[in-house]
């Protein structure tokens, strides 16, 4: 404030004063500056100062010039004071700017912040440590502090500054002084005017939930006045979901406590009467027939009015103009009402306007990404149509990657009126993390796990890992790359190598090998692959006597070559909430080694959203068979085992199969000895359910069949094995962890009653 009224006293008195403050002596006028000097500045550079201002050396000496520069060094912000002063010397004027700096923040503290970390609150506020006091930064910080309290339910805090001089640097200390107080929670929700709907009903539509004893789980109960209008809307989405298509709800009555604790909420509900749709009409540009396009409608005759079904309808249309290049199609419904007869005539007017072409494409925020590998997965391109579908898809495929926080588009109108130019504005997060774990498994004791990876190599696109996962039954070390396309074009190369140890109840596997992939995308959603594999592979350590038939196979050298095809239209690889995943797999060993066999898999999953995608179903079916290609059985190694957290949750490791009853000691008594099927059918049905959604922890139920056959079998559902159970899941920083119980049904002998499965990693 001292600085604005001294410019203004400056320039009124260098228009009324003959002698200027700008001198002590005469005026100066058509007097050339022969020198300038800066007075008072510590931490602006002189340099800086004298670039600032347009007086030079040379010049004749002008009093509005003066006044600009007064002017464009207040622009600077550092300077509290400004003063000019002209000094006679021999051949001219001297210029002297004395300066006097801001004081400077040289600490900032936070007092009376029990709730809210100190840390949280830096990253809130504008100010920072050894910068100038700058009032507007420091309301605008007093602002996100507060919001930020409110957002938490501290509706009551309050919070004020004060400058305390730092004696050691001789600048400001910063004081945010912050009362608390207590939180106001959010007590009652009531509803005056409703009488289709009940209050429990309405209250289940709402962002702005009562307090219960599970609040602290579900952090209902705090209040919070921006979604306040959001639960508004929400209701009158609701009544007019219902015919009522003139329904009013207004803003509610605040209540507040004498306590000042506890907040009532009443919304008022003005009903009126539900509607139905008498006829429904499309006029305008037309891209069909008016009865091809009714007929697609949602919106039908003698039904409700339903605000959901219109939006979809106008969705429909807007991708049906949108995907002949109308980006700029008007569709709006009119609705006319009778009240009378309670009915509706909605009919859609339709202006298609001009195709429009995609001029340009440009991508921001991108700065580790390269360009191309955003751009190899956009379906639309520049100088091409307009195509809506082609563009919500391209959105789909840039998220997928895994690359971004966000991916955002905008498509402003370009150069004319027929063009567009699409923005894609992404937000990248890390892509590389090292992650480490423990756990412990009623199967394998003690399980430690560690990984490399990163999904982006250089921005390029490339994905590694080198992941290791030990315990007292199994040992996994793996190392594997893969570039989706390699050389920039839509091949698939990927390499592995891996190294694993596995302890089974009655006998040891040990092996190592490596792999390489090569595929091609052949569809949108589609690939084919090819796999080169090469694994030597030993068995050992027999607990029981491993049968005749058998014996010939216990260790040797694969080298198989697999066919794939695969399609993915899952909206997420690791978290899929919705979409299909098909694979269908030959593999064929006999290329040099010990062992010959055939292999042939196919896996469907399918992920349906129940409620948006929180609450999620899934299936997983998987069917595969493996017949040997000389007169050897197919090795023990390479056959089917069922049971376990990733087939039958409800049984132990490789429990289920075709099995043989073998002597297990001189004196009498059998063993069973599980050999694995040729044949194998399995199949998982699980419902995910939200616990905390912030932290990632969800619920699962599900129900798990499937077995193993022998060659002398055939696959068969009366002879399937079920179990039943539930789990917790929490996408922690070290990955997907999985917590289940599974509990077989008709359980037989030698099942365990309940089996307990702990893992890292998702399952499908």
């Amino acid at each position: 404030m001292r600085s604005i009224l001294f410019l203004h006293f400056f320039v009124l008195a260098s228009l009324l004063s003959p002698f200027n403050l700008l001198a002590q002596s005469e005026s100066g006028g058509g007097e050339k500056i022969v020198g300038i000097q800066v007075v008072g500045n510590q931490g602006a550079e002189r340099e800086a100062i004298l670039a600032t201002i347009r007086s030079r050396t040379g010049q004749f000496f002008s009093r509005s010039r003066i006044r600009e520069d007064i002017a464009a060094l207040f622009k600077m912000g550092v300077f509290d004071e400004i003063q000019v002063e002209q000094i006679r010397r021999e051949g001219g004027i001297v210029l002297i700017y004395r300066v006097v700096e801001k004081t400077n923040i040289t600490k900032i503290v936070f007092k009376g912040n029990k709730k809210a970390k100190e840390d949280k609150l830096r990253e809130l506020i504008d100010l920072k440590s050894y910068t100038s006091i700058d009032a507007g930064k420091l309301a605008a910080s007093v602002r996100k502090i507060r919001t930020h309290y409110e957002e938490e339910g501290y509706q009551l805090v309050k919070i004020s500054t004060e400058y305390k001089p730092d004696p050691e640097s001789g600048g400001q200390e910063l004081i945010f002084h912050i009362n608390e107080n207590e939180p106001i929670r959010l007590r009652r929700v009531r509803f005056i005017g409703n009488k289709a709907f009940s209050d429990k009903n309405l209250r289940k539509l709402l962002k702005s939930k009562q307090k219960s004893r599970w609040s602290w789980l579900t952090s209902s109960g705090k209040y919070k006045e921006e979604l306040i209008q959001r639960d508004i809307a929400f209701l009158i989405y609701h009544y007019q979901n219902h015919g009522y298509l003139k329904v009013r709800v207004t803003a509610p009555q605040v209540y507040l406590s004498k306590d000042r604790k506890w907040l009532d909420l009443t919304f008022h509900v003005t009903e009126g009467v539900p509607y139905t749709i008498r006829t429904v009409d499309i006029q305008g540009d037309l891209l069909t027939t008016r009865q091809e396009l009714i007929s697609g409608l949602k919106t039908k005759p003698n039904q409700l009015y339903s605000r959901e079904k219109l939006e979809e309808d106008l969705q429909r249309f807007s991708a049906l103009y949108g995907d002949q290049g109308y980006a700029f199609a008007l569709i709006n419904p009119h609705i006319e009402a009778d009240d009378e007869s309670r009915t509706a005539d909605i009919t859609f007017l339709i202006e298609k306007g001009k195709k429009v072409t995609i001029e340009k494409i440009n991508i921001s925020g991108n700065n580790i990404t390269r360009d191309k590998v955003v751009r190899r997965e956009l379906l639309v391109k520049e100088n091409t149509l307009y195509n809506e579908t082609r563009l919500r898809e391209s959105r789909r495929r840039i998220e997928a990657l895994g690359f971004f926080e966000e991916v955002n588009f905008a498509t402003p109108r370009g150069s004319s009126d027929d063009q567009i130019v699409l923005n894609i504005t992404v937000k990248e997060k890390p892509t590389g993390t090292f992650t480490i774990g423990a756990g412990f498994s009623s199967a394998e004791n003690f399980i430690f796990n560690a990984a490399i990876a990163k999904n982006n190599f250089f921005g390029y696109g490339v994905s590694g890992q080198l992941s290791m996962e030990l315990s007292s039954k199994r040992k996994l070390f793996i190392l594997s790359a893969e570039d989706p396309y390699f050389l920039d074009t839509n091949w698939i190369l990927g390499v592995s190598g891996f190294r694993t140890e596995n302890v089974f109840s009655d006998f040891d596997r040990r092996s190592f090998g490596g792999s390489l992939t090569l595929g091609h995308r052949i569809f949108d959603y589609s690939s084919f692959r090819f796999m080169y594999q090469i694994e030597d592979v030993s068995l050992g350590d027999f607990r029981t006597t491993v049968p005749a038939k058998f014996n010939q196979n216990l260790s040797g050298l694969s080298s198989s070559a697999t066919v794939s095809l695969q399609r993915d239209t899952r909206n997420n690889r690791l978290f899929p909430s919705s979409g299909m995943f098909q694979n269908v797999a030959g593999e064929f060993a006999g290329l040099g080694g010990d062992n010959r066999f055939a292999r042939v898999t196919e896996n469907f999953r399918y992920y349906q959203p129940i409620w948006k995608d929180y609450v999620v179903g899934k299936l997983n079916v998987t069917i595969g068979n493996i017949s040997s290609l000389d007169d050897n059985p197919v090795p023990l190694f390479e056959r089917f085992f069922m049971g376990g957290i990733n087939s039958l949750r409800g049984y132990t490791l490789r429990s289920i199969g075709p099995s043989v009853q073998i002597p297990s000691t001189p004196e009498g008594g059998d063993s069973q000895f599980i050999f694995g099927g040729n044949k194998m059918l399995q199949l998982n049905l699980e419902l995910e359910l939200p616990l905390y959604i912030p932290a990632g922890f969800k619920a699962v139920t599900f129900m798990d069949s499937g077995q193993a056959y022998s060659e002398e079998q055939n696959i068969s559902l009366t002879t399937l094995r079920y179990n039943y159970g539930f789990g917790f899941r929490w996408n922690s920083p070290v990955g997907p962890l999985r917590f289940e119980w599974g509990i077989p049904i008709k359980k037989q002998a030698g099942d365990d009653p309940v089996v307990f499965n702990f893992a890292i990693g998702s399952f499908f």
